[in-house]
């Protein structure tokens, strides 16, 4: 039942354990996880991911990093009404490079898959091993993709059919404001590039800017690090989805992390942004606000694994909890 999620989790560990140990281990200390919400009406916009930029040491990077959600939402309200039932998967390529001492540029490219998914059984039967509530999970058949939005006699959105397709590719770049790296300031556009019927893309460009300060410190003897960011978005006005969305967007972030092994660290992390849409369904028109819980494994001095389980605070913001699993390499 979960083929496809043991198929990359085999792949990872994979391209993991292919090369050889150096003496060393990769740094990703104060580095804040890349926690996003995928919502299938809000990952269509360009929210840049809060990275650190790279070492002192290092003139490149890649990652990759794959993220599951569930989704299952049904809502009516003010005229509008709301059915999220299927699966988002979301690969993200990322190559970063140095261009001079304080600058740097980033390219992202996605690939997203909507479709029914795997999930449904495993979260039927969690409700109910714990007596857990299943928002009428039960009443719809597992495995089915249906997205549909309504708001009276404007357009509308539907679709039941799975497919995968590259998503909106994201252009970004960082400038170190200061010597030791705490500082980075960092401009992002987001290009039309995704399909939009499939919601890979909202069929518009974004701008954001974004602010990260993050500092290391010590906790019971061992490295800890904190950081916290600031952004806006402004958004084109989305081909996508009929509702019309709003202009612009705060994002922020805040994250504490601790490394009690040489090679291995835990980090707990806040994101949030407003609301992208004027609506009166808590889905489209209301704060979110994303707790992510994760870990990462400095495999050697330019590898590490990071696994990271992300739950939304604010009921029916986001989807009830999302997975990631990434691998990026320094060089």
């Amino acid at each position: 039942m979960l083929q496809y999620v043991r198929r990359w989790v085999v792949v990872l560990a994979v391209i993991a354990a292919s090369a050889v140990s150096h003496a060393g281990y990769a740094d990703v200390l104060s580095d804040p996880m890349r926690a996003r919400n995928l919502s299938p009406a809000i990952a269509i916009f360009g929210v840049p991911s809060w990275e650190g930029g790279l070492d002192a040491v290092s003139d490149s990077r890649f990652l990759v990093t794959g993220d599951l959600a569930s989704h299952f939402r049904l809502n009516q309200r003010g005229g509008e009404t709301l059915i999220f039932d299927g699966e988002t998967w979301r690969f993200n390529f990322v190559y970063e490079r140095r261009i001079s001492s304080r600058w740097s540029i980033a390219a992202e490219v996605p690939v997203v898959r909507q479709w029914g998914g795997v999930l449904d059984d495993v979260i039927d039967g969690w409700h109910s091993i714990f007596n857990l509530p299943d928002g009428k999970r039960n009443f719809r058949p597992e495995g089915e993709l249906q997205y549909l939005y309504d708001n009276g006699p404007g357009p509308g959105f539907f679709r039941v059919d799975s497919g995968t397709s590259l998503g909106d590719v994201m252009l970004t770049a960082a400038l170190n404001l200061d010597a030791e790296n705490d500082w980075l300031l960092k401009f992002a556009i987001k290009l039309p590039t995704g399909d939009e019927d499939l919601l890979a893309g909202s069929g518009e460009a974004d701008v954001g800017v974004t602010l990260l300060r993050r500092a290391e410190t010590r906790w019971r003897s061992k490295r800890a690090a904190w950081y916290w960011g600031a952004g806006v978005l402004h958004l084109g006005e989305s081909e996508t989805f009929p509702r019309v969305n709003r202009k612009w967007v705060g994002i922020g972030v805040f994250g504490l992390s601790w490394q009690p092994f040489s090679e291995v660290g835990f980090k707990a992390q806040l994101d949030a942004h407003t609301a992208f849409y004027d609506s009166a369904l808590d889905e489209l028109g209301r704060t979110a606000v994303l707790a992510t819980l994760g870990g990462w494994w400095a495999i050697d001095e330019q590898r590490a694994l990071t696994v990271a389980v992300v739950e939304d605070l604010i009921v029916r913001a986001a989807p009830d909890v999302s997975i990631q699993i990434g691998l990026e390499w320094t060089f």
